[in-house]
């Protein structure tokens, strides 16, 4: 596996595994942009999703530490419920490695795993987790969105502790609401943007970029802090660690560039049949079929997205 990571290489890389069958991707995905009282929602319809598992789907109990002479899953690392064998691509220090993600919503769509199979997805984040994802974040060329969705009710699908990284959206095609908050604060003529249904927690970088990781790991924990205090009476901790496990007290969805970091605390993964992760929280609603998105438009996206976190209005 390389060590250093190089933006056109991976995308060959991606390219390569979605030729050979082994990542499951179409590029042609259909788009449907809606606007629910202002606030924009893409959604991509991935009919590639319908095969990709999900936690009731693992073979063994993948929220507590299994014994190392446990059998693993085909592909997986000792105590891993995620396939990587083939399409790990880089290191990421001693601790992380770089894959490519087999069941992609992007165009490469990457994966920051633990390389220690055994971390938790309801683990919050750590100095290693924010090291790693600093350097993918600072060494892509183009604006990459880093992903990180703590915890069952935050919307994850595997156990494994793992971030996700890939392009951000062209904001011709579709903004992303933090951006517009940050050009309405460079420009009074700019009109005030709608907020999202749900509480979140947005802290901007300085003009010189990306903190250094202990600076990172500082402003998560204190974000963190405060998502704790307004998820209170909304929702009950879960006791989802073994022993000596660290255990997140409340859900909630991480979402970084190299100018903010986001973190929306979340109740539930789903609700009345629609569920999402942490990119649902930005309005990129990604579906396996137009029947999904139905029920989502059916239910009124900005609802759902308020009954999935903590709700800005009382919902």
């Amino acid at each position: 596996m390389e060590t250093e990571l190089n933006e056109s290489r991976l995308l060959a890389q991606f390219d390569s595994l979605v030729e050979q069958g082994s990542v499951v991707y179409n590029g042609n995905y259909r788009t449907v942009t809606v606007s629910d009282n202002g606030f924009p929602i893409e959604f991509r319809i991935l009919d590639g999703l319908q095969k990709k598992p999900q936690l009731s789907d693992t073979p063994h109990d993948s929220e507590k530490r299994s014994s190392p002479e446990e059998q693993a899953p085909s592909g997986c690392r000792p105590g891993s419920d995620i396939d990587t064998t083939g399409y790990e691509v880089a290191t990421l220090g001693s601790t992380h490695l770089l894959a490519i993600n087999k069941f992609p919503a992007a165009r490469p769509h990457l994966l920051i795993l633990t390389q220690d199979g055994f971390r938790r997805q309801h683990e919050a984040l750590d100095l290693s987790d924010l090291t790693a994802a600093r350097q993918v974040l600072a060494s892509l060329e183009s604006r990459h969105l880093l992903l990180f969705n703590c915890g069952i009710d935050s919307g994850c699908s595997r156990m494994h502790k793992h971030m996700q990284a890939f392009p951000a959206p062209d904001p011709k095609d579709f903004p992303l609401w933090p951006d517009e908050e940050e050009a309405k604060l460079a420009n009074a003529q700019v009109q005030q943007v709608v907020k999202p249904t749900f509480k979140f927690f947005l802290h901007r970088f300085a003009d010189d970029g990306l903190p250094p990781p202990d600076t990172l790991l500082g402003i998560y924990r204190g974000l963190v802090r405060r998502a704790e205090r307004e998820a209170a009476g909304y929702v009950v901790a879960r006791e989802e660690g073994g022993e000596g496990e660290q255990v997140a007290v409340v859900a909630h969805n991480v979402i970084m560039d190299r100018s903010w970091l986001l973190v929306v605390p979340r109740r539930a993964a789903g609700w009345d049949g629609v569920d999402t992760n942490a990119a649902g929280m930005l309005g990129m609603v990604w579906v396996h079929s137009e029947e999904k998105m139905k029920l989502w438009m059916e239910r009124g996206p900005g609802n759902v997205l308020a009954r999935l976190g903590i709700p800005a209005d009382g919902i």
